[in-house]
């Protein structure tokens, strides 16, 4: 153990003495986040996709249609993709993830609404997904309390708006000047947010398949575009940073240090062992940079330390396994030119490092999660943007602790055996 954390010290030093390659890696994430930024503007203005919506009318009625009609209209016809479908259609898509959320408006919506009784609207919100959900979910209580605020003011004149609403179309001006004037004091004298609202929605999490995963439902911080880009962007650096002092080995093999310090009683093993050690060193201490800038410099909201802190270290050691793994399998430093670099690139790409995964078609969301980088990322960045704690995270933690333990070892194994045999 000693002769381990010798040559991890040994390194780190000589890392310090001479900073400046790991610099220019950390100024990659950093030049990202900042970029990003400055053209979307701290508020993120970024073109979303559109929200695709599932509705069930089982109402058929006035104030059904009333609340789908006011879904497809102005600003909010161009956030969703409402698709109506009935109750088994609608279950049968959410089971299968197709779309972002379900709303059901219930039989007897309009005449629970006309008859002064609680009214509820159910909306089932897929579990896979993170953000749109949520935005759903807010447009379904906005809904839901003005339309509970109109039937509050027109309570007075509502036996006409009852014989309006069984002609079963569209009412006439006069017959709607009638109950506006109706309904003059009641429009004068209610104001503000009525708390005992009739008309409530409860919201529920569809089950997908159990190869699907399922993100909690933390609490919405507000937006901050740093806070969105710079989970992904920091995997770039952080890739590059482990594959920068793991490639110290071939240097040092290339030039005979390996083999001076190999001679001195040291072992094959912990010499490697060493290396990778100081590999995640570095790189930890990196991270720990880059989340003070995010912080200092992008006012980015860190969340829970403790789940912070598992998943920094999961991430590291999720990095440093990956690259490890990469460098037992490759030959020797041509190889390593040829492979490394066209590795990163493609893991970060599809784990939503260099385009959000919430902005890639469906197709390229699904291949995301075979990417390391989507589970590093994206539990960052929900503990960024959703306040989420570790119970949130466990999926993430599990897989990139998994992915570092069955990557790290074996890496470590094959590049010992590579360098006893004479190997690179």
């Amino acid at each position: 153990m000693k002769a381990i954390l010798g040559i991890l010290a040994n390194d780190i030093r000589r890392r310090l003495k001479n900073p400046l390659s790991v610099i220019l890696m950390l100024l990659i994430p950093v030049t990202m986040t900042l970029i990003t930024g400055l053209v979307f503007g701290p508020e993120g203005n970024v073109d979303m996709p559109k929200i695709k919506v599932l509705l069930v009318d089982n109402d058929g009625g006035f104030f059904g249609g009333l609340l789908k009609q006011g879904m497809q209209q102005g600003e909010l016809g161009d956030m969703l993709d409402i698709t109506e479908v009935t109750a088994a259609e609608g279950e049968e898509m959410m089971s299968g993830g197709d779309a972002s959320a379900l709303i059901e408006i219930p039989e007897g919506f309009t005449a629970n609404v006309l008859d002064g009784k609680p009214a509820e609207i159910r909306l089932v919100k897929n579990p896979s997904e993170t953000f749109l959900p949520i935005v759903v979910e807010e447009i379904t209580k906005t809904m839901a309390v003005l339309l509970d605020g109109g039937t509050r003011i027109f309570n007075a004149p509502m036996s006409k708006m009852r014989s309006i609403v069984d002609q079963e179309n569209w009412p006439a001006v006069s017959d709607m000047e009638e109950v506006m004037d109706g309904a003059k004091n009641g429009v004068i004298l209610t104001y503000g947010y009525i708390a005992d609202s009739l008309i409530t929605f409860t919201d529920e999490v569809a089950a997908l398949p159990d190869s699907v995963a399922a993100v909690d439902d933390p609490v919405v911080k507000d937006f901050n575009i740093f806070a969105y880009v710079m989970p992904g962007s920091m995997m770039i650096g952080l890739l590059f940073i482990v594959e920068l002092v793991l490639r110290g080995l071939l240097r040092e093999r290339k030039a005979g240090t390996l083999r001076r310090m190999l001679a001195a009683p040291v072992t094959t093993g912990q010499a490697v062992a060493g290396k990778v050690g100081a590999a995640f060193a570095i790189t930890l201490i990196s991270s720990l940079i880059l989340l003070a800038v995010s912080r200092l410099g992008f006012g980015v909201d860190l969340g829970d330390p403790l789940a912070l802190f598992l998943q920094t270290v999961a991430t590291i050691l999720m990095c440093t396994g990956i690259i490890t793994f990469l460098y037992g399998a490759i030959s020797g430093e041509r190889a390593a030119d040829a492979v490394m670099s066209v590795m990163i690139i493609v893991m970060a790409l599809f784990g939503g490092s260099m385009v959000p995964s919430e902005q890639m078609p469906p197709a390229l969301q699904a291949a995301g999660r075979f990417s390391p980088v989507f589970w590093a990322a994206d539990g960052m960045k929900k503990i960024f943007l959703l306040d989420a704690g570790v119970s949130d995270i466990r999926i993430h933690l599990l897989v990139l602790f998994l992915l570092g333990v069955l990557t790290i070892i074996p890496g470590a194994l094959l590049i010992r055996a590579r360098i006893a045999k004479g190997g690179w």
